[in-house]
């Protein structure tokens, strides 16, 4: 997917980022991110969990972020900056477009509270200095970069001797909402098979070896699931590379699709259960 894909995304993304996010702060958590000097969000997205990093983070910490996405950088700006101008007036996600569109990426504000976003490939980082990063986190990122290695090398590279990586893979075979939507498409005549397969990580033994091969000690990995908040049928919950499957359809077979979609829903909350999604989480040291 090109960055024009995540960018028509970025309007929606809000929703849907807000339940991955729960395997963010479990990674947070485990890097104890409270104590690092500099952090790096590696494929940062909305920025979901910035503002929690900012009021949780150790004096003078500088927190800075990336993205493929222009309008993901812009939409985590945005949030940021209304959060620093007043954390108590309403939700962060209630920005206009306008707002979004002409955000100050280079706000003095932004610069006084140790915040920058920009975008950036996390295969190639080129803003940012060798040895520079405490911490280096990745939600749910790599295992949409073309170049796994190359991505690997450069967080090795960004982070200081004795720095910590920690990021979150989805697991295919547990990812319940993504092979519902599959099994509905395919159903509905839009796909033959899966149009992508997230990665060629699956178990805990793949990503503890892929970490090591590229000089990381110190390995602590996990499975885990969360549960997402889908109760109907909802386009928000449509992933970018279905929607773009979804846009150039006929109308029958869209029809089709949200009604499959609509039933398997049902099914399942039939059953008193959520959908759900599970990820290989893992933590890492770069050796002194």
């Amino acid at each position: 997917m090109n960055h024009h894909t995540w960018d028509a995304y970025s309007k929606s993304y809000l929703n849907i980022q807000k339940n991955p996010a729960t395997f963010q702060l479990t990674l947070m958590n485990m890097l104890r991110f409270e104590q690092a000097d500099e952090i790096l969000d590696a494929g940062c997205a909305g920025g979901q969990l910035h503002q929690y990093i900012l009021q949780q983070r150790k004096k003078n910490c500088k927190l800075t972020a990336c993205d493929f996405s222009m309008e993901m950088v812009k939409l985590a700006s945005a949030r940021m900056l209304k959060f620093l101008n007043n954390p108590l007036d309403g939700a962060i996600s209630e920005i206009s477009a306008q707002e979004i569109e002409n955000v100050d990426l280079n706000s003095p504000l932004l610069e006084q509270n140790k915040y920058k976003v920009f975008q950036g490939d996390v295969q190639s980082l080129p803003q940012l200095n060798d040895n520079q990063f405490d911490i280096y986190i990745s939600n749910m990122v790599i295992h949409l970069v073309e170049n796994k290695d190359l991505a690997l090398q450069e967080a090795f590279r960004v982070l200081k001797p004795g720095g910590k990586i920690g990021i979150v893979i989805p697991v295919v075979s547990g990812n319940l909402l993504m092979s519902t939507l599959t099994k509905c498409f395919i159903q509905a005549g839009l796909i033959k098979d899966m149009p992508f397969k997230p990665t060629d990580i699956e178990t805990r033994q793949d990503i503890i070896n892929f970490i090591y091969k590229h000089g990381f000690k110190e390995i602590v990995c996990w499975n885990q699931t969360i549960p997402f908040d889908l109760f109907d049928i909802d386009d928000n919950y449509i992933f970018p590379q279905f929607r773009e499957i979804l846009d150039k359809a006929q109308k029958e077979q869209v029809d089709q699709f949200y009604s499959l979609y609509k039933s398997e829903v049902q099914n399942r909350l039939n059953l008193n259960l959520p959908f759900t999604v599970e990820a290989l989480s893992l933590i890492a040291k770069k050796p002194l």
